[in-house]
């Protein structure tokens, strides 16, 4: 948590210790109220926990993680900030404490260092929902939204302090009422992260969400400064193709949309020379982890190599715009079906995009069957589509009998994670299908991004009270008159073409998957046959259905999910796991 030499923890008139890594959104405004000053973080947030205790870090806005130490009782407070937040992790026995932001320097305190084989095998299957659980033993994790008390002799008490389920409705008087106020809450969210910058960037996408964070951060900056914002795209050789329902490449969108606000300074990145496995190693030592989100977020590299080679100090990113005002609003299919909102519900059903089922079919799929359990849709989809595998079997490396030896199969339905059932049956639903899967490690993720580029990160679309605001928002802000995503393309009237506005295409995450992947078959293929030698690893991975996903390689991108999901995803996973091990254990790789 220490950013120099000349750092001292925060000492409070009553002698405990305070450490605090991140941020106050509204620094001021708790200053005002405990009569202090809000120049160091550390010391205003003792004071608070001083005041309010249990509901100190609900007066708090931002995102951070914080230890306040008592060294008389030898009693730690640990907490993370709700929603987002840098990662907590720590170790507690009769003989020893230790707290840290990364597991390294626990080990470095003298925890023995002993791979959490559970965590790795949950993290290859998309299973967060653990939220306490490391990559390694006797090492646990702050969950964001919790205060964990340790004492010694006493086993680690946990206070979840914060529900994003339990937000208030909000109700206003016209549709105009809900569109000014959200609007005005995404300003003070983007001055609030642009607070204690000079040089801040924007990733920009050609969507409906970072274009809304670049415009009006370009507002809250001096008169005739420029804002640089950074696109990644497919390289060259992509050829084009996609799922139904996706763009591979935004840089039409974007370079249309910059037009129009010639403060924008647009940089694009094919992401050259950043493979699936850029730095996985030093992933590995900055994180302690390795969650299988890694396997894609490469494309992130060429956003942050651009940002610190044009020397700015901050990357505004929009991840939680799809969680927040340009949600879809997919659950009203169901709301107004058991509410008899029938001409709200007719018009969903015919406008929804990239679907070939009737009418009927889409009212069976999308409004009835999500009212059934879990068990008869997996009798329904049995019998519609016996062939069929579930994707998130495809998707992820490991063989059935390890999954099951080591109890990652039960782990993951005792959960009730089941990815494509994806439909929410309400506002409440659709917020559980949300969080039911933590944060996925996205601290942690970011966190590493920050230190190899010395750029920090910040989203204004995850500011709390926005996001707690459009939590509390009626369905018809979100799919009204057959349109989803109303509100975001409410507040962009005016600030982007209207074809970007209008477009229902979602972009395309790692698009030209097929050129990268495709020329290292070679490579990843003979990595498959070392691990294969290994009798542990042959066991752990799929090894016959991963060679088979590279060997029968198609000449052009696949479209179906069924057939390049191995490809694309379960490959890269099994490498990611596998070098993990290797790493925690100093193997030399396999």
């Amino acid at each position: 948590m220490a950013t120099s030499r000349a750092w001292r923890p925060a000492v409070l008139p009553n002698g405990k210790i305070v450490l605090f890594h991140g941020y106050f959104d509204n620094a001021a405004a708790i200053a005002a109220d405990l009569g202090s000053h809000d120049d160091d973080p550390a010391l205003l947030y003792g004071l608070a926990v001083e005041h309010w205790g249990a509901g100190a870090d609900l007066q708090i806005i931002g995102e951070y993680c914080a230890v306040v130490a008592d060294p008389k009782t030898f009693a730690l407070r640990l907490s993370r900030s709700p929603l987002r937040g840098p990662p907590l992790c720590y170790s507690h026995d009769d003989d020893l404490v230790a707290v840290a932001s990364v597991p390294r320097a626990i080990f470095a305190a003298g925890v023995e260092q002993r791979l959490n084989e559970e965590r790795v095998a949950d993290s290859a299957l998309l299973n967060f929902a653990n939220t306490e659980q490391t990559y390694f033993a006797d090492v646990a994790r702050v969950p964001w939204g919790c205060i964990v008390e340790l004492k010694r002799g006493s086993s680690r008490i946990l206070t979840r302090y914060y529900d994003p389920l339990a937000v208030p409705k909000i109700r206003m008087a016209s549709a105009e009422d809900y569109v000014a106020r959200a609007s005005e809450l995404l300003d003070e969210g983007v001055r609030a992260c642009l607070a204690g910058f000079r040089k801040p960037a924007v990733a920009l996408s050609g969507g409906l969400d970072s274009p809304q964070v670049a415009v009006r951060s370009a507002a809250a900056m001096p008169d005739n400064a420029r804002l640089p914002t950074f696109t990644f795209h497919p390289e060259e050789a992509y050829d084009g193709l996609c799922e139904e329902g996706a763009i591979g490449d935004e840089r039409a969108f974007v370079r249309a949309f910059a037009a129009m606000h010639p403060r924008l300074e647009p940089h694009f990145t094919a992401n050259e020379g950043y493979e699936h496995d850029h730095r996985w190693n030093e992933f590995f030592h900055l994180m302690g982890g390795a969650p299988s989100g890694m396997c894609n977020m490469y494309v992130f590299h060429g956003l942050f190599a651009g940002a610190s080679k044009e020397g700015r100090d901050v990357l505004l990113l929009a991840d939680w715009g799809n969680s927040t005002f340009s949600d879809k609003g997919t659950w009203g299919l169901v709301e107004y079906l058991i509410t008899g909102r029938w001409r709200q519900l007719r018009l969903a059903l015919k406008r929804m995009p990239s679907s070939r089922r009737s009418t009927i079919g889409r009212l069976l799929a999308h409004s009835i069957l999500a009212l059934f359990p879990d068990s008869v849709w997996r009798l329904v989809r049995r019998i519609t589509m016996p062939r069929q595998p579930l994707l998130r079997d495809l998707k992820q490396p490991l063989s059935a009998n390890y999954r099951s030896q080591v109890g990652a199969e039960s782990r993951l339905r005792a959960a009730g994670i089941l990815a494509e059932r994806n439909q929410p049956r309400s506002r409440r639903h659709a917020l559980e299908l949300l969080f039911e899967n933590d944060d996925c490690d996205s601290g942690e993720i970011y966190q590493a991004f920050e230190q190899m580029y010395g750029v920090a990160q910040r989203d204004p679309t995850a500011y709390r009270p926005f996001v707690e605001y459009c939590f509390g928002l009626p369905t018809d802000l979100f799919l009204r008159n057959g349109e989803m995503r109303w509100l975001a393309k409410q507040m962009a009237k005016g600030i982007m073409p209207e074809e970007q506005r209008a477009n229902r295409l979602n972009g395309r995450w790692d698009a030209d998957w097929h050129v990268r992947i495709g020329r290292r078959r070679k490579q990843f293929l003979a990595e498959l046959d070392r691990i294969a030698q290994d009798d542990r690893m042959a066991h752990m991975f799929d090894i016959p259905r991963l060679r088979a996903a590279l060997e029968d390689w198609p000449e052009q991108t696949e479209t179906d999910k069924h057939l390049y999901f191995s490809r694309e995803m379960a490959v890269p996973r099994a490498l990611l796991v596998a070098r993990f091990i290797n790493y925690v254990e100093g193997r030399n790789q396999v």
